[in-house]
């Protein structure tokens, strides 16, 4: 075996030990200070970086280091990079343990003091209480805004390629007449949440006007990534909370959105959820994609929605991940709802999913009206139950019910159970208390959940 296939061989281990582990927290909030192994510079050390440096081992095109990427990658400190750096990120990853080395790293601080902002460093500017950023690099962002903005508009993105990482070191920032944080120009921002931080985001009470005219909360030209640790809350009284007209991605944190009037998470060419915990509750819908698709891939998404819980122009894709979805429609897609993964409960007043093409069990349950509520729904505290082992619980008011996981097979017969009064759920007029799944997708109609609960009270959403 040649050393270039040893070295893949080895790799490939490295990566298999780390696949499951979680990012660490942030690095410290100090401009000379970097974590060893945070080879991309996100605070956080993952399998990301461990990607990066496989990568640049075997001197793949595109996967050059340079500057504090280089001095971060050299885990062990001997003044090269190579797979002994890899073995120790992989330990670094698995155990927790990790080092920092002083650098002469340029990270920008942007200081939020109420109606002004003081810059120390370099392509931020400060104006008032709106601060400009107009580079790739990385900034470190705290304090509160009663009325600001922060701008990224990079000059000339095709020369400056690099990322523009945002650290969201605990904000508080009301965007009253315009955007909180507006992306007018740059290749790639990512929103960094610190670890153990809360950063709020909040919008006004009018509609945006003139240059922001139907913008949202948070709005973005192009890709937009929301990574790390913290939590960001996002509210928007009268706005869209998350816009991003290229592609959109959740790679981590905790984010909390709450809409009055309009839609929560919105991605023209794309949006997509890799890990991390999305929790939405929004008047409109909860998470759409106007000219493309909606993929799910890991982490868990949470959905109250007024109107489409998960809306595509293409398709929904969802491969991993926990995913409730409850909205006046749960799952609406032009092109196909593609469920190959994950933990899926989806649930809707108006109609049943359609278009449905799962590789795994996926349970179709038409409900009867609940002639104890003028509208026929069920209320949400009717959580359902299937054999024990699966337990559908819906968000808000529902007459449709999609359940689909790994352990429903095709062939199998399962009972299902409301868990709110121990009710043995029916279907077809109550001609069978079993329920045979005779395809992957197995619809079934005139499903009955038994005596409803009394005790919690119709608030209509």
């Amino acid at each position: 075996m040649n050393s270039s296939k040893r070295i893949k061989k080895l790799l490939a281990g490295v990566a298999a030990v780390c696949v499951t582990a979680s990012a660490l927290p942030a690095i410290p909030a100090s401009a000379a200070t970097l974590a060893l192994g945070d080879i991309d510079l996100d605070g956080a050390v993952d399998v990301f970086d461990l990607t990066m440096l496989r990568n640049y081992i075997l001197q793949r095109e595109g996967s050059e280091l340079s500057g504090n990427s280089a001095l971060t990658a050299d885990v062990n400190q001997d003044s090269l990079v190579d797979i002994v750096d890899a073995v120790a990120l992989s330990r670094s990853i698995v155990t927790g343990k990790i080092n920092y080395i002083e650098t002469a790293e340029d990270i920008t601080y942007i200081h939020l003091n109420g109606s002004s902002i003081t810059v120390d460093g370099t392509n931020a500017v400060a104006d008032g209480s709106k601060v400009t950023i107009s580079a790739s690099g990385t900034y470190y962002v705290d304090g509160s805004l009663t009325d600001g903005q922060i701008v990224v508009s990079v000059a000339d993105e095709t020369a400056d390629t690099g990322t523009v990482k945002i650290f969201l070191n605990g904000v508080n920032i009301t965007g009253t007449s315009q955007p909180a944080i507006y992306i007018e120009n740059a290749e790639n921002t990512s929103l960094n949440l610190v670890s153990g931080k809360t950063n709020v985001i909040n919008g006004g009470t009018a509609a945006y006007a003139g240059d922001y005219l139907e913008c949202a909360v948070i709005h973005a030209k192009d890709d937009m990534t929301i990574k790390g640790s913290g939590t960001l809350e996002v509210n928007a009284p009268v706005q869209h909370a998350i816009h991003c007209n290229n592609d959109i991605k959740f790679n981590g944190g905790t984010v909390n959105i709450i809409t009055e009037t309009e839609d929560a998470v919105r991605g023209k060419s794309s949006v997509t959820v890799k890990d991390g915990i999305l929790n939405i509750e929004a008047e409109g819908d909860g998470i759409k994609s106007s000219k493309g698709d909606v993929a799910i891939e890991g982490g868990t998404v949470l959905i109250k929605a007024g109107n489409d819980a998960i809306q595509a122009e293409t398709t929904i894709d969802i491969s991993g991940g926990n995913v409730t979805a409850s909205g006046d429609r749960g799952l609406t897609a032009v092109t196909g709802i593609n469920i190959t993964g994950g933990t899926v409960v989806a649930t809707a007043t108006d109609n049943q999913a359609t278009l449905i093409n799962a590789t795994q069990g996926a349970m179709l349950l038409n409900c009867i009206d609940d002639t104890s509520n003028t509208d026929g729904c069920w209320k949400k505290a009717n959580a359902i139950s299937i054999s024990d082992s699966i337990t559908a619980k819906p968000l808000k008011k529902f007459k449709y019910v999609l359940i689909s996981d790994a352990t429903i097979k095709n062939g199998a017969t399962y009972t299902l159970t409301n868990e709110s009064n121990g009710s043995t759920v029916t279907h077809t007029s109550g001609a069978s208390k079993t329920f045979a799944m005779s395809a992957v997708s197995t619809e079934f109609n005139s499903v009955n959940l038994g005596t409803t609960s009394q005790t919690e009270t119709v608030d209509g959403y």
